[in-house]
């Protein structure tokens, strides 16, 4: 026998510090590491003929290579030694217990890397028997004449998993329990415990390694990530077990058409694998159609992103962010789709990188600031909000828009530090505002599920907002759809803490998800912002005005307010108006400035008149009012939905010296115009006056409604050649002004 394991070096290896042996071992080995080791022709054949079931492994660029099968394994096995060859160096451990894949791959990989020894325990499925064996491994280094570091492991059947009377059996799955628990396992592990893949750290050693292999055999190294679209409510849909088996046949997959070694599970639903580039769209393709099938066909399409180093030799961690950044340009795609990553991607991620370099930077030098840009209540063209918009003016990049930095806050944790400096900011420019004699609204900041995960953060903004002379009232809470996906217990105690603590909470881009319905079941919101993509669809189809009519009527008659962002025209304006909107935010009204330009606005005394914040609680309760579907049946025994058509219905307030139009639905603007109480043109501007009042015997009846407050009815009333039967209500009186709201429900119409 020309191989022989030399006593001096297994004393070294046993009694050696590992750091020590390592150093030891690469000096000794190292020009012998990176070439597999080839045994001579009569020295193979001897030990292949053993009936000793063993088998000898090297470890080559961070991972283990099989050099020789012996027959006694071929026989435990059940299979060729061709094919064990190619399983072990694809998936060593296809086959193992779930429970225990990823701790004997862990203590496998140790061994190799210079370990002292490899004594292990694990269950193995028997494709002889069809059961589970209880296999024990125990593995040496040992070195060859040519001091090449190899291992010996041999393997031991101790039981099967039916063999619960065998005393071995039982002790060895206690043992698994105990070994489980030992905290180095957990702290140091190398395999994904799910998917027995190698974990993100693991993965990305074995990449760094075999990029060089792939390039010494003239290939070009690619990285591949993977990205599972709608995981989130795949597991609200089928639960998180089901999801678990999603992930692991995704990863059978992905082993299906890569060796394990070469894929990694990066976290939650990513995975990545790293390989030749040539033919990989093929594979792609081919790996496509297996997920679609995936799981018994309770699957989800994938978006993949490819890094070539074609385009730029990097390290494994930067080719496996750039792939990510590839995949995560289809996003929004619900197929399975793969990108390349290309020059404007390379850009955005340099443009990422200085983002985060600056940040903390930009705050300290005031480069990002708040831009306030006004929301107009539908019922007086008055400025009744405004929102603070986050902008970042680089005195390199000049400025950079929220949504080149927004996500790349969010990605990296940060995001609650720009929040909460933009809560600062603003307090300081109320305090401000009120300091030079001008009228202060409530401002509304954004916060995501990022803010919340990230701090306690009703504690945080109450804590500034006591430490500031601007009460509760004036800082509106504005909260994304994507606080959906945390707990709806945790959801709504914060959203209570908040109302108890005084402030207003909007649901910001309301129907731009999925989940926007559900939340507003769950969770308590004062007012619903509607997501700009309705206004920017505005023309293209008859189907958006229904549906944000529908949506608005909802919200109505939930006793919930409403503002539309995005509002550019007139037509919108007058559309929404109809529909019962309560506020109305957009260029149409006003642009988003900085403090220093409001200032300059108000200053010269020009721009929109911003509303008395003691006429608010008389304004607001006029918008709540429903006039698309008129509730006379609370005083009356008929509803709207009795007669054909919209009932023409409006809100008309009677000043001193004028008629105001503060609401109306669309047939009641058509009542309007035929009247010839308003023109065309009037209908589009912030406060609609009539043309003429009306007759002196509809002002007496006026007056018998104001001492009404309840729905009056009153038939026969005169104007312009007409009989009219209308229903009156009185809603309130402003408190500044002393004009009167009545609400106008027109029942018939007919000539004298």
């Amino acid at each position: 026998m020309y191989l022989t394991i030399n006593p001096y070096f297994l004393y070294i290896i046993k009694n050696v510090p590992i750091d020590l042996k390592c150093d030891f071992l690469n000096a000794t080995t190292k020009e012998f590491f990176m070439t597999k080791y080839e045994f001579p022709e009569a020295e193979r054949k001897a030990l292949e003929k053993l009936n000793i079931p063993f088998v000898i492994y090297q470890f080559i660029d961070k991972r283990v290579v099989t050099l020789l099968v012996t027959n006694g394994m071929c026989r435990i096995m059940g299979m060729k030694r061709e094919d064990i060859v190619v399983l072990f160096d694809r998936d060593m451990y296809k086959d193992t217990h779930p429970d225990d894949k990823a701790r004997v791959a862990d203590a496998a990989l140790k061994f190799a890397q210079g370990g002292d020894s490899y004594d292990c325990v694990y269950r193995t499925m028997s494709h002889i028997l069809g059961d589970y064996a209880i296999i024990h491994a125990h593995g040496e280094h040992f070195f060859s004449d040519s001091g090449v570091m190899l291992s010996c492991t041999m393997y031991m059947v101790e039981g099967f998993g039916s063999d619960v009377e065998n005393s071995v059996t039982e002790k060895m799955a206690s043992n698994f329990k105990d070994m489980m628990s030992k905290e180095s396992l957990i702290r140091d592990n190398f395999y994904d415990t799910l998917t027995g893949l190698p974990n993100m750290s693991y993965f990305l050693t074995l990449a760094e390694a075999g990029k060089k292999t792939i390039e010494e055999k003239g290939q070009t190294p690619a990285m591949i990530f993977f990205d599972m679209v709608g995981m989130k409510f795949f597991n609200e849909k089928y639960g998180l077990r089901e999801g678990d088996n999603l992930l692991v046949s995704f990863s059978m997959i992905l082993k299906k058409y890569f060796p394990n070694e070469n894929c990694g599970r990066m976290g939650q639903d990513h995975f990545a694998v790293f390989t030749e580039l040539d033919g990989v769209e093929e594979i792609l393709k081919s790996i496509f159609e297996d997920a679609k099938y995936a799981n018994k066909g309770r699957s989800l399409p994938v978006h993949v992103g490819i890094y070539s180093d074609d385009f730029e030799n990097v390290t494994a961690s930067s080719a496996c962010d750039r792939a990510k950044i590839a995949s995560d340009k289809t996003k929004g795609v619900y197929n399975s789709t793969f990108s390349y990553f290309d020059d404007f991607m390379k850009e955005a991620a340099a443009h990422q990188e200085y983002v985060l370099h600056t940040f903390e930077i930009a705050i300290e030098n005031g480069w990002i600031q708040p831009y306030y840009q006004q929301i107009v209540r539908s019922v007086n063209g008055l400025v009744c909000d405004e929102e603070a918009l986050a902008r970042w003016i680089d005195p390199v990049k000049g400025m950079i828009p929220p949504n080149h930095f927004i996500y790349v806050l969010e990605d990296a944790k940060l995001i609650h530090k720009l929040d909460l400096y933009m809560l600062e900011c603003v307090l300081r420019d109320l305090e401000l505002t009120i300091e030079k004699g001008g009228t202060a609204v409530p401002v509304s900041i954004n916060f995501s599920k990022y803010d919340f995960q990230l701090c306690d953060l009703v504690e945080e903004i109450k804590k500034r907002v006591e430490a500031s002379t601007i009460g509760p009232e004036l800082i509106t809470i504005e909260i994304t759809e994507s606080v959906s996906s945390l707990e709806e217990e945790f959801v709504t105690t914060q959203i209570a803490r908040f109302h108890e603590a005084g402030f207003k909470v909007w649901m910001d881009d309301f129907g731009s998800g999925f989940s926007s319905l559900n939340m507003l079941q769950k969770f308590d919101f004062d007012v619903l912002k509607f997501d700009m993509k309705f206004m920017r669809e505005f023309g293209a189809s008859r189907k958006n005005h229904i549906i944000l009519t529908e949506l608005v009527k909802m919200a109505t008659k939930l006793g919930i307010e409403t503002v539309v962002e995005g509002v550019e025209t007139v037509e919108q304006v007058k559309f929404l108006r109809e529909i019962g909107a309560t506020k109305l935010q957009g260029f149409y009204f006003a642009k988003p400035v900085s403090m220093e330009e409001w200032l300059e606005i108000y200053g010269a005394n020009i721009g929109n008149i911003i509303e008395d914040m003691e006429q608010s609680l008389y304004y607001e309760k006029i918008g709540r009012v429903n006039i698309v579907e008129p509730d006379v049946n609370a005083d009356y025994n008929w509803t709207a939905n009795e007669f054909f058509g919209q009932i023409p219905t409006g809100i008309v307030e009677f000043r001193k010296d004028s008629v105001a139009i503060m609401r109306y639905n669309n047939t009641y603007a058509k009542f309007l115009l035929k009247m010839g109480y308003v023109d065309e043109t009037e209908l589009g501007k912030e406060l609609i006056v009539t043309n003429r009042w009306p007759r002196e015997a509809f002002i007496d009846v006026i007056r018998k409604c104001v001492d009404n407050k309840n729905w009056v009815y009153f038939e026969e009333m005169h104007d312009s050649g007409l009989s009219i039967d209308v229903f009156l209500k009185y809603l309130g009186t402003n408190p500044v002004t002393k004009s009167v709201a009545i609400e106008v429900a027109i029942v018939n119409i007919a000539n004298n």
